[in-house]
C-alpha cells in the first residue's frame, strides 16, 4: 500500500537518460497536435466566454494565453489554454490509460515552465512524467470509473497537471506525494454531458484538470498536506471512482519498462472518441461503394455498450448545438454521408441553426445505433479500440456489411507525417501566420535543445 508514495518518487526520480528516445520522439508529435488543438480551440465561442471570465478574474503576470497573448497568474493560464486544446474535441485519445489528457498535461507544463523560465528539456521530461503518471492512474481506474459515469479528463487528467508541475518546481518525493493527494480532492466531472445536448462546459473539464493540478502543486509547495495513500487506500481515488472494477496494480507496475505515450492517438475527426472506430469504418464503406445520402435506405451500427451510451444516446434531431452533435453518433454519420467532412469547421457550420443541418438530420433518422456485448467481447478478443460492425441497406435491396479494424491516428494505424503536419496547419493558421506556425514546428521538433521555452511561448500568441 505505497502506490501514491512509489509513482511521487518515480515521477521525481526520471531523468532524461531514463526515457527512450522513441517516447521522447513520440512526445514531440504529441505536444504538436496539443499546441495546435490550442491555438484552434481559441476562437470557439464557450472558450471564449471562459476566457472573459480569466480577464474578469485577472491575476500576477506569470504565464501568457495562447493566441491572445494576455498574461495571468499560473493557475489561470491552465485554465484557458487547457479548455482551447480540448475546444474542438480534437485532441488525443489514449486505450488503456487516461483519455484526453495531454491537453490538460501541455497547458500545465507551458503554464508552469514559462514562469520558471524552464528549458526545453525540463519541460519535455515534465511532460513526460506527467503524462506517463496520469495514465498509470487511469489504467488503474478502469473500468469502473467509466462504468460509474465519472468523465476522465475532469477526473484524471488532474494528476498530470499535477505532476507536471511538481517536476518543474523541482519538488522532493514528499511534495510531490501531496500534490497528488491534494489533488484528490479537487478531481471531478461526470458524463452526463454525453446524454443531453448542451453541455459547454465539458470543454472547460480539460482547462479544470490543469488547473486544478497546478493549485495542487502550488498548495504543497507552501506546506499544505493530503491524506496518505490517497490513490490506494480505501477510499483513496481508485476506489471510491472505480470500486471493485480496478488494476490497482497498473499505478507502479514496470516503470521505466511500460509507456504510455506511445501508445497514444491523434484525432482525425472532431467528435467524441465513442464513434471513431465506426465514423473510421462508415467512411471506408462510403468511399469503397460510392454511397451518398439519396441511395441509403437505413443504416445500422453494433458498438460496444460503453460507447453507445457515449454516442448513441443524442438522436440527430435532437442536436440543438455543437456539443450535442460531436456526441451523437447519428448526426456524425449523417455528417459524413452528406457533407464527407467532420473536421471542426464542418461541426461549427452545420448545427442548427446553419447550413446543412436539416439535411443531416433526415440522414441520422435513417441511423440506428446499438450497443452489443458481444461486439464488447470480440473487440477485446480482436485488442482494437472502438471495434464496431456496420450494416447498409441501399434503396435498391443491396446490402452492405463491414466490421472496423484500428481507426486512423492511432499508432496500429499512424497518421502519416503529412497528414500529422496537415492537422496542425489547418488549426494553427486560423490564428497565425504561416510563419509563425512553421517556426512553432521547428521549435517542437528540436524542443530538448531550447535553453528557454519563451520563444516557442512568444510564437503561440498573435
Amino acid at each position: 500500500m505505497n502506490e501514491t508514495k512509489d509513482l511521487a518518487s518515480w515521477i521525481i526520480g526520471l531523468r532524461w537518460g531514463d526515457i527512450p528516445g522513441t517516447v521522447v520522439d513520440y512526445a514531440k508529435i504529441l505536444i504538436l497536435d496539443t499546441l495546435g488543438c490550442m491555438l484552434g480551440g481559441s476562437i470557439q465561442e464557450s472558450n471564449k466566454a471562459a476566457l472573459r471570465y480569466v480577464r474578469a478574474m485577472g491575476g500576477t503576470s506569470q504565464a501568457s494565453i495562447v493566441n491572445y497573448g494576455d498574461r495571468t497568474n499560473v493557475y489561470n493560464a491552465a485554465f484557458i489554454n487547457g479548455s482551447f486544446g480540448h475546444g474542438w474535441d480534437f485532441d488525443d485519445h489514449l486505450m488503456g490509460g487516461s483519455p484526453h489528457s495531454m491537453s490538460a498535461t501541455t497547458a500545465a507544463a507551458l503554464a508552469v515552465a514559462e514562469w520558471q523560465l524552464s528549458s526545453g528539456r525540463e519541460f519535455l521530461e515534465a511532460w513526460i512524467a506527467g503524462f506517463e503518471a496520469n495514465n498509470r492512474i487511469g489504467a488503474a481506474s478502469e473500468p469502473g470509473i467509466m462504468n460509474r459515469g465519472f468523465h476522465h479528463v475532469g477526473t484524471i487528467a488532474s494528476f498530470a497537471g499535477a505532476a507536471v508541475s511538481s517536476k518543474l518546481l523541482h519538488f522532493d518525493d514528499w511534495k510531490t506525494e501531496n500534490a497528488i493527494a491534494i489533488t484528490v480532492s479537487q478531481a471531478a466531472g461526470t458524463f452526463q454531458h454525453s446524454q443531453r445536448t448542451g453541455g459547454a462546459i465539458k470543454r472547460n473539464h480539460m482547462g479544470f484538470a490543469a488547473s486544478n493540478g497546478v493549485r495542487s502543486a502550488l498548495l504543497a509547495l507552501e506546506g499544505i498536506t493530503g491524506a496518505r495513500e490517497a490513490l490506494e487506500g480505501k477510499y483513496g481515488f481508485v476506489k471510491c471512482h472505480a470500486g471493485e472494477e480496478n488494476e490497482m496494480e497498473a499505478l507502479t507496475r514496470d516503470l521505466n519498462k511500460e509507456w504510455y505515450t506511445p501508445r497514444a492517438a491523434m484525432k482525425v475527426f472532431s467528435n467524441c472518441a465513442g464513434q471513431w472506430g465506426v465514423m473510421d469504418l462508415f467512411y471506408g464503406l462510403k468511399k469503397k461503394h460510392n454511397l451518398n445520402p439519396e441511395n441509403i435506405e437505413a443504416v445500422t451500427c453494433w458498438l460496444r455498450p460503453t460507447s453507445s451510451w457515449m454516442v448513441g444516446t443524442i438522436k440527430g434531431e435532437d442536436v440543438k448545438d455543437i456539443f450535442g452533435a460531436q456526441f451523437s453518433a447519428r448526426f456524425g454519420l449523417g455528417m459524413a454521408l452528406v457533407l464527407g467532412d467532420n473536421q471542426p469547421k464542418a461541426y461549427q457550420q452545420n448545427v442548427p441553426p446553419y447550413g446543412r443541418w436539416k439535411e443531416i438530420v433526415e440522414v441520422a433518422k435513417k441511423i440506428e445505433i446499438i450497443g452489443d456485448p458481444a461486439v464488447e467481447a470480440e473487440g477485446k478478443k480482436r485488442g482494437v479500440f472502438g471495434y464496431s460492425v456496420c450494416e447498409i441497406k441501399l434503396k435498391n435491396g443491396t446490402v452492405i456489411k463491414g466490421e472496423s479494424g484500428w481507426p486512423k491516428g492511432f499508432p496500429q494505424n499512424p497518421m502519416t507525417k503529412e497528414e500529422r503536419l496537415e492537422k496542425f496547419y489547418s488549426q494553427a493558421l486560423i490564428v497565425l501566420p504561416k510563419e509563425k506556425a512553421e517556426k512553432i514546428v521547428g521549435c517542437v521538433e528540436n524542443i530538448e535543445a531550447m535553453d528557454d521555452l519563451r520563444p516557442l511561448i512568444g510564437l503561440l500568441v498573435c
